[in-house]
């Protein structure tokens, strides 16, 4: 049977030079590499390019997966106005969805599948999804879901009422959508994020941190993601402060940097050099606020770390207490005594990090990928029969 082509209508998509939605690209690679055409639909900001001095991406460009295997990546430019509204529209959704709707509207062959990344998406998907009776899928993995504050209500009800189908990355992610009725419940299932183990995976602390420079004797914390309020990042630097003799390593970039003695490295990184940087560290501590289903969560785990985060419910399908010990983020004194009892029992540390590391097996891209695509096959054939039995009784 010949393998269905899927359109991907998502905010953003990574290249080598700018890293930004990797796991998108991640999930469309493993599903494009099962044989499955994939496009991807992801709408260019001209204003954020021209403010942040950055040249504009093609319109077009072919992604190399791997040999024989390419995705098309459709990247229409668009002009972006913040949250300027106009009759209870936001502008520049306004604009993208116009986009994202011409750009689909002269793909051939056209797509057989849309899948929608994130509510927002959604909607646009759903419009095309009527114009052309094919189905639509939505992925929705936002830390908080804010479709709201861009469309209507009438319009998101409307443009969502024949969806064929919710993958969630958390069962945060699934409550929160029924509550705000984007979709009905036997609509949607839970399917947490994904890493990939070529990416990331357990490397000898020693042979790294020499390497790249790091002591072999230091205990050192780790970090990754926006240096902003939700993530944490300055909540973790006082925490680090406050255990002696505790270094630290904050990957990712933002408004809010972090100072001080602790601090062994700070700033960006490839996305190639974060599986080294994050083996170099004895503990990831991510102090976030809200979140879908964290991807730094899993990759560090995929490198054999115990984790400290959240005790708040989106972490509740990724995390148990056999490599992970959750507090309230946004208290530094529990951050700070859950690093001290990493820090000073060895033993637990060890057990913890090996059942993290075990744990992780389960988070595999390409196990992800086929369960999506197993959902996307079955909904679509349960949805077929209902209308063969509707044609049938009339």
């Amino acid at each position: 049977m010949q393998k269905k082509h899927i359109c991907f209508v998502v905010p953003n998509y990574p290249t080598q030079n700018d890293p930004v939605y990797t796991f998108v690209r991640e999930l469309v690679c493993s599903i494009a590499e099962q044989g499955y055409p994939c496009s991807v639909i992801a709408p260019q900001s001209l204003t954020k390019k021209l403010l942040k001095k950055k040249s504009a991406r093609p319109q077009y460009w072919l992604d190399y997966i791997k040999e024989g295997v390419w995705v098309d990546v459709y990247q229409p430019r668009v002009l972006s106005f913040s949250n300027l509204k106009i009759f209870g529209r936001n502008l520049s959704a306004l604009l993208a969805q116009k986009a994202v709707i011409r750009v689909f509207s002269k793909m051939r062959p056209r797509p057989d599948i849309i899948y929608a990344h994130f509510w927002h998406s959604g909607v646009t998907a759903g419009i095309i999804s009527k114009m052309y009776k094919i189905p639509f899928f939505v992925a929705t993995g936002e830390s908080k879901i804010w479709v709201e504050s861009l469309f209507t209500r009438k319009t998101i009800r409307k443009s969502l009422a024949d969806i064929n189908g919710v993958i969630c990355v958390s069962t945060k992610n699934l409550d929160e959508s029924t509550e705000l009725k984007l979709a009905p419940r036997n609509k949607m299932i839970v399917i947490p994020n994904a890493i990939d183990p070529e990416k990331f995976y357990k490397i000898d602390k020693r042979e790294i941190r020499n390497k790249l420079g790091f002591s072999a004797d230091d205990f050192i914390v780790s970090f990754m993601g926006s240096f902003d309020q939700r993530k944490g990042i300055l909540r973790l630097s006082e925490a680090a402060k406050q255990v002696d003799q505790t270094k630290a390593i904050y990957i990712g970039s933002g408004e809010l940097k972090p100072t001080g003695d602790e601090i062994v490295f700070i700033g960006k990184l490839p996305h190639d050099q974060i599986c080294e940087y994050l083996n170099c560290a004895d503990v990831f501590v991510l102090p976030t606020l809200a979140e879908g289903c964290s991807n730094a969560i899993l990759e560090a785990m995929a490198c054999g770390l115990p984790i400290i985060s959240s005790e708040l419910s989106f972490n509740d399908d990724i995390l148990n207490d056999l490599y992970a010990i959750r507090v309230d983020s946004m208290d530094i004194l529990a951050i700070a005594e859950a690093i001290r009892i990493l820090k000073n029992d060895d033993n637990r540390r060890k057990k913890m990090a090996a059942s993290a590391l075990e744990q992780s097996q389960e988070y595999h891209i390409n196990d992800r990928a086929e369960k999506i695509l197993r959902f996307i096959n079955n909904s679509i054939n349960d949805e077929k029969e209902v209308q063969d039995d509707n044609q049938e009784i009339n």
